[in-house]
């Protein structure tokens, strides 16, 4: 499956992404980007983005890098470090590979604002199964 198929069938497939309004913009072996419009309802009490949703903004670019070499992958382990507040317009998440060896892979996930700066900095950790993810 080429990385336009792993897109679309993630981005169709992916529910809870969607329903929080996470877009897969870009998806290569090991890499992606996803964006979030920031609306209303992802904001907290106190005027600033639910890190709930930044969190599942940075896991669906780390599913979608994950799963784009074209098997399934499923999260180990993500650990998130919010650095500064977002207060709305578009956040981008950009997963990167940093190493894969066997069934195991890291990857870092950068979450930014429009204006570039970083609002929280992921490493994430996957399994990567044989299962092709047509048949998942």
């Amino acid at each position: 499956m080429d990385c336009d198929g792993v897109k679309e069938l993630l981005g169709q497939r992916n529910r809870f992404g969607a329903l929080v309004g996470v877009d897969i913009v870009e998806v290569a072996p090991g890499a992606a980007t996803c964006r979030m419009d920031v609306r209303d309802e992802h904001m907290n009490p106190f005027g600033t983005v639910n890190a709930g949703a930044i969190y599942a903004l940075a896991e669906t670019a780390f599913g979608a890098a994950a799963n784009a070499h074209g098997n399934v992958a499923v999260a180990v382990n993500l650990s998130i470090a919010y650095l500064k507040p977002a207060t709305g317009g578009r956040l981008t998440a950009t997963a990167t590979e940093l190493s894969a060896g066997g069934r195991m892979a890291t990857y870092s996930v950068r979450v930014t604002d429009e204006a570039g700066a970083l609002i929280a900095d992921v490493q994430a950790m996957g399994y990567r199964t044989k299962l092709p993810l047509e048949e998942a």
